[in-house]
């Protein structure tokens, strides 16, 4: 069975969504909201204190659109995971991401690790919004197949049906090309963000990603 998503609530600051990804349970919120942020943050540490001896680790994932007209269109969204708690931030309607954030992001303690996310830093920091991430992972340069192999050049499909088992599950070009400046995200988008910051925050904690030193951010 594929993963289903629908939406648990709207409020005027944001929107709750649940999606099964095969048995996972995983509670999505969407907003451009400083307190929103502010609480899930405070959220995600008080339970890695609570449930975790390890450093944080934080899936992530950057989300634009195309612009024939504009060859380095700034990020439109930014989605951040931890364990079940997925949170996508609109860029595009926040007018000052809070501090906390800026803090939570540039933390070098922390692990953030995306999927072909070459462009992902080089943009958040010529946004308007200036976001600086302490270090940030490729997670395809730490994953291997089953031959023992590095799957540094494999889709995000490949990775997600060698690693979890799980096919079909893949990064559909129709919808990254989508318009993710919108307000209200379309269920498609808010499915595909969350599934792939979810299977990096999983993938990086079964790597052990936080014990990994490195001088800069590995991505390419």
């Amino acid at each position: 069975m594929a993963p289903t998503i629908k939406r648990i609530r709207s409020f005027r600051t944001h929107q709750k969504h649940f999606v099964d990804f095969f048995g996972d349970d995983l509670i999505v919120t969407v907003t451009p909201t400083a307190s929103v942020i502010r609480r899930w943050i405070r959220s995600v540490r008080s339970y890695n204190r609570n449930h975790s001896v390890h450093p944080l680790v934080v899936g992530i994932g950057v989300q634009w659109r195309p612009d024939s007209s504009d060859p380095d269109p700034p990020p439109k969204t930014l989605q951040l995971c931890v364990g079940s708690r997925c949170l996508i931030i609109q860029l595009g309607y926040n007018y000052g991401l809070p501090k906390v954030l800026r803090t939570f992001l540039a933390d070098p303690k922390t692990t953030f690790v995306g999927v072909w996310n070459g462009q992902d830093q080089k943009k958040l920091e010529k946004c308007r919004h200036r976001v600086e991430i302490g270090k940030l992972l490729d997670i395809r340069m730490f994953v291997r197949d089953s031959r023992g192999a590095r799957m540094c050049f494999c889709s995000f499909e490949q990775i997600v049906k060698e690693r979890l088992g799980r096919v079909g599950v893949r990064l559909d070009p129709a919808i990254c090309m989508s318009d993710w400046g919108v307000y209200n995200l379309n269920h498609y988008q808010v499915l595909q963000a969350s599934i792939e910051s979810y299977v990096c925050f999983k993938l990086a904690v079964e790597e052990r990603l936080w014990n990994l030193k490195v001088a800069a951010n590995l991505v390419i």
